[in-house]
This record gives C-alpha cells, structure tokens and sequence, in this order.
C-alpha cells in the first residue's frame, strides 16, 4: 500500500516509529546516486522533517545537503535547504515523485555546502556551550515572534538586525549577555538555513538557537574539530568574543 493513513484525522506522523521507518527508507530509495542519507530530525507538531545528506565529490571533498519534506513552505527566506511540498503526507507514491521533482543536480548544486575549518571550530563552540547549558538567542520583533513562524523571517535582514545574547539554555531570566560581533551572527543566519541550529519560541520575545546535535555528531565524526579552534575563533572575531564564552563556560561549572 502507498499510504499510511493519519492517527485521530491529524498528520502528526512524525511521532510514530513506523511513519519514521516508512518515510526513511523512501528518502534512501529515491535518493540520486552518489547521496547519502546521514541524519534526520523530526517537527513535534507538524509533518515536517528533515534529512542530512552527504554528498563526496570525486576529489574526496564532502559537501553537505539539507533536504526538508513538510506540507508548507518554510517560513525562513534565504535558507539553504532543498525542499520537497507533501500535500498528502502518508502518500508514499506521491512523495517519491515530489523528491524527483525537487532534488535536481541544478537545486543540489545551489544549496550544497562545505564546512570551513572556522565553521568547524564554531560548531564545536556551539556544542560545548550547550553541554555547559548556554545557547544563543535573540530577540524578534514583538510582531513576528507573536505571529509563531507565520510571517517570513528573512535570515539576510530580519535575522541580522535582531539583537543577539548568549544565555542560559533553561532560565534566560537568569542569564542573558548581549553580544553583538556581526560576523558571527551571520554565520549563525547560515547555521540556522542549513537546520544546523533549530528554533524554540520563548517569552519577551526570545528564540532560542539550539544546535542540531542529530546532525553535528555525525559531521564532527567525519571531519575532525581543528586543534587551534580557539584561535581560529579569535582571528575570525575577536578576543573579547571568545573570553565571553569561555568565562560563561566557567560560571556555570562553578555553580555546579
């Protein structure tokens, strides 16, 4: 059978282990030769999901794909994604002819991507906050944040003039450091189009940032963190940037 029908009349699939099964072996098997499935990660509300994929060139070099299959178009502009519209989610049939469709040499091409030593030494810093409970935030416009992804963020203005904190993942009332290096905020813009780095609303309209640990633990298995990380960090933006996360970093061991 093609379709696997909705629990209770709601496409809220991406909960089932049996959905996910489906769904993954029908990505692999419509999947371009030379790709490769690497990761997933799965919306709690929607039917949307999202797929790593791995692409080695014929030099060796390893470019990277985001592939997104969701009912609706993604309220980011500007992101790096290639995205697959499902209109009837459960419908394997028609998501294999909306994956041809949209996963062309031409849109793999745009979209594809290769980690920087730098962008290497920052997913490392991403992940090492986090395991020290400390993510990035920032601060919408009360609009947007109140319209809850129904209203198009554009990662090239929205995104970059928004104000950027490093903060405490479980509490920002109690921690919550303005930083503003606009360079590494625009890589941060680049993390997030790539799901990277996925979202979660929270009050006085903050976003969290948390990394895509799903995604980051496979890359940094296949391509090593730099051993001079830090000062790659502090020739990219800043002494003062990397003391901030670092003296954050010891705070909280030392409250632990």
């Amino acid at each position: 059978m093609a379709k696997l029908r909705p629990n209770n009349g709601k496409y809220q699939f991406t909960m089932d282990d049996a959905y996910r099964q489906r769904l993954q072996q029908t990505i692999i098997a419509t999947l371009p030769a030379g790709v490769e499935l690497v990761a997933s990660n799965y919306a709690r509300s929607t039917a949307s999901s999202y797929w790593l994929l791995k692409i080695v060139a014929e030099n060796g070099q390893m470019n990277w794909l985001t592939l997104r299959v969701a009912t609706h178009e993604l309220w980011l502009a500007h992101a790096q994604q290639v995205e697959v519209l499902w209109d009837d989610p459960g419908d394997f049939d028609e998501l294999t002819a909306a994956i041809k469709v949209s996963l062309t040499r031409p849109a793999m091409q745009a979209n594809q991507f290769r980690l920087s030593q730098l962008d290497l030494a920052l997913l490392h810093l991403l992940r090492t906050l986090e395991q020290h409970k400390l993510i990035w935030f920032i601060r919408m416009a009360p609009a947007m944040a109140a319209a809850h992804k129904a209203v198009s963020f554009d990662l090239k203005t929205d995104f970059l003039a928004a104000q950027l904190y490093l903060g405490d993942r479980n509490n920002a009332n109690n921690l919550l450091v303005p930083v503003a290096v606009p360079n590494f905020q625009q890589r941060l813009a680049t993390f997030y189009g790539r799901n990277l780095l996925f979202s979660q609303f929270t009050k006085h309209s903050l976003m969290k940032l948390l990394p895509t640990n799903q995604w980051l633990q496979p890359i940094l298995r296949e391509l090593a963190v730099p051993t001079d990380w830090q000062r790659l960090l502090v020739a990219a933006f800043g002494e003062d940037f990397v003391q901030t996360g670092l003296k954050l970093m010891d705070q909280k061991n030392d409250r632990n």
